[in-house]
């Protein structure tokens, strides 16, 4: 064999040991490529189902909620209610009262459903409103009886029913106070989760994000 020919079948040599190694070099690429991809999709999955559902503390307060409305709002505003346009308090309150006093009820048990699909500034408001409502009607009622109380003679036994009257309707309240703890848990929350996730995506392969959006 020529040295021309011995030189060729190097050269012939080296081409397909160069092609075998970029097919190589190609393959390792595609492998690495597959898991990032992996590694994308894995963290796109962790994000969404990280933050879904509540902790035991929101579903702790949520049923607390229950407790004042059920008492305040659901018991004595359905007495209120029933009192106003069935003429059993005397004298005659406006039917507006008896009107806001529902209004509020409603509200704030729409409120607490809301609550409870996981829509807390939704519900803050919708409670808020109600809250407003139905104390504007018991203010009315408690502002009437104070009245009463110091412009005319009473029995000793009801000299502090203004009093006792605040106790049923003004628990009312505190549905609106854990309606702002829940909400601003939310907001928390979801600061914490979005950080935390912008984080992940920094900190993950860069090209199979990329692709991956």
């Amino acid at each position: 064999m020529s040295k021309k020919d011995r030189l060729k079948a190097q050269k012939q040599k080296q081409d397909i040991l160069r092609k075998e190694q970029e097919e190589q070099e190609r393959l390792e690429k595609e492998e690495a490529k597959l898991r990032q991809s992996k590694a994308a999709r894995k963290l796109r999955r962790k994000a969404k189902r990280s933050g879904t559902g509540d902790p035991i503390i929101c579903i702790i307060l949520k049923i607390l909620m229950l407790i004042p409305f059920g008492y305040s709002g659901f018991f004595y505003g359905g007495v209120l209610v029933a009192g106003v346009f069935g003429g059993y308090i005397e004298p005659h309150p406006p039917e507006w009262v008896g009107w806001c006093a529902l209004a509020g009820v409603i509200l704030i048990g729409a409120g607490i459903l809301i609550a409870f699909f996981r829509k807390y500034i939704i519900s803050f408001i919708v409670i808020c409103a109600g809250t407003g409502v139905f104390l504007k009607a018991a203010g009315y009622m408690i502002d009437k009886i104070q009245y009463r109380l110091e412009n005319y003679k009473v029995d000793e036994a009801f000299e502090n029913m203004d009093k006792q009257y605040m106790t049923y309707y003004y628990p009312i309240a505190a549905v609106a106070g854990i309606s702002l703890i829940l909400m601003v848990i939310s907001l928390i929350r979801r600061y914490i989760r979005r950080k935390r996730v912008r984080y992940e995506k920094d900190t993950a392969p860069v090209d199979s994000i990329v692709k991956e959006d």
